[in-house]
């Protein structure tokens, strides 16, 4: 029973650290760092230029 709880911290654990790790990357490298501290008009003119028809998106 001891070694299947340890091997469950250690799956868990390996999970958690990919986990964050993704989320470190996406934040610093993906188009979310620059929405965060551009900002707000340049930020509202990036997402219309990223649209195919330049209009902003339906609000739901």
């Amino acid at each position: 029973m001891q070694m299947a709880m340890t091997f469950l911290a250690v799956v868990g654990g390996l999970i958690f650290s990919l986990a964050i790790a993704l989320l470190s990357e996406e934040i610093i490298f993906g188009q979310i760092f620059r929405l965060f501290f551009a900002p707000s008009n340049l930020a509202r003119k990036e997402l219309l230029a990223q649209t195919p028809t330049g209009k902003p998106f339906p609000k739901n």
